[in-house]
């Protein structure tokens, strides 16, 4: 088939960048053209980047392809006279509001920021999760005139639980989730691995001296119990996209649900150690037999971004772990291990969560929601 031509907002950071790299090859999907801010705008890409240069702001293990290096880096504004079929966005939150909805005017966007996550009338897309949701993106249509849409990804955080709740939930139903996460120091961002980097380079084998601004800088040797906002992303955004769609709005899921997120001295993969009360009686066998046999419409539609199951159940009690099994299935499969009964509360069980917080919980994801709503009819 003829590919549909796609345009990429934030080209030049790094989650931007990962979006190069999936693309470059995808059997659908043409990447032609790239934005970033005025700074870059009239570079080649590989300029805007710094690739060879030895100040280099390409942050992958890989380089793009030549052609797509050889592409000239266009100003943001730009983007809504574009003749793409519709546009990745990788933006930082706080200017894809006013961005993204500006060329949702006309074409739609697929965005890993948060900025349309929390509005009555947005599709917050988790693949295998809640494609009965997608008929909202009609209704934000008509809300705000729009030609186009904007479907963003949920938080990375939530992600892996909301995966492993999923089949649960369908078949047994919740009554408690408590959730404590051992976050990676990707997740925030390029500058605090950077950071993080020089730190240990510095410091060698010894640990690093105390700071203040620990939020950014001081990792080894530590973990840093807040990070701001997360817990509220987490239990908002859980019982939304487990929720049901109902006369074109969603019903979040019934269940109580709280959380600790804590940001821990890993690269990538977020772990997350998870406690369940399940509504109805269940096994330990029960349990692990409903995860493995899950699969979703990514799996029914064979798209192909999209793992072979949704999750991977491991029975050994000291797994998942991310050094060992992040990357499996390129980093778009859910690890589940660690399963057990506990007696805190009736019908217990807990169990280990590990999902990819810069893959499937960010560019790669993005193209495996945009491969579903094509097949669905939703890209022209």
């Amino acid at each position: 088939m003829e590919k549909l031509k796609v345009g990429l907002l934030g080209a030049t950071g790094e989650v931007g960048q990962r979006f190069v790299l999936c693309l470059q090859e995808h059997p659908w999907f043409e990447l032609v053209e790239l934005y970033a801010s005025a700074r870059s705008a009239g570079k080649k890409y590989r300029e805007a980047v710094g690739i060879g240069a030895a100040q280099t702001r390409w942050y992958q293990h890989e380089l793009p392809a030549e052609g797509i290096q050889e592409i000239t880096v266009r100003e943001l504004r730009e983007a809504e006279k574009s003749g793409v079929n519709f546009f990745f966005s990788a933006l930082p939150s706080e200017v894809a509001l006013e961005i993204e909805g500006r060329i949702a005017k006309g074409k739609p966007v697929v965005s890993t920021a948060s900025a349309y996550r929390y509005f009555d009338d947005s599709f917050t897309y988790l693949p295998s999760v809640n494609e009965h949701h997608a008929p909202i993106i009609e209704i934000q249509r008509k809300n705000r005139g729009w030609k186009g849409f904007v479907v963003p990804q949920p938080n990375c955080t939530t992600i892996g639980l909301a995966i492993s709740l999923k089949p649960i939930y369908d078949s047994y139903g919740l009554e408690r989730v408590i959730m404590a996460s051992m976050q990676a120091v990707s997740g925030a961002g390029y500058e605090a691995v950077q950071k993080w980097a020089e730190q240990r380079r510095r410091e060698g084998s010894s640990l690093p001296k105390p700071t203040q601004d620990y939020q950014s800088s001081t990792f080894e040797g530590n973990v840093i119990p807040y990070i701001k906002g997360e817990e509220e992303k987490v239990k908002r955004e859980t019982v939304r996209l487990l929720g049901r769609y109902e006369n074109g709005r969603i019903i979040p899921a019934d269940f109580k649900i709280t959380c600790k997120c804590n940001r821990v001295p890993v690269l990538e993969g977020h772990t997350e150690s998870v406690f369940i009360q399940t509504r109805e009686e269940a096994t330990l066998e029960d349990l692990k037999r409903t995860w493995e046999r899950f699969e979703g419409e990514p799996q029914r539609m064979r798209l192909p971004t999209a793992p072979l199951k949704p999750i991977l159940f491991l029975p050994e009690r000291d797994r998942p772990q991310p050094r060992f099994d992040s990357m499996r299935e390129r980093g778009m499969v859910v690890c589940i291990g660690g399963l057990e009964r506990h007696e805190v509360f009736p019908n217990g069980f807990q169990y280990t969560v590990l999902s990819h917080n810069t893959e499937l919980g960010a560019a790669r994801g993005a193209v495996l929601a945009a491969e579903y709503l094509f097949k669905a009819g939703y890209l022209p």
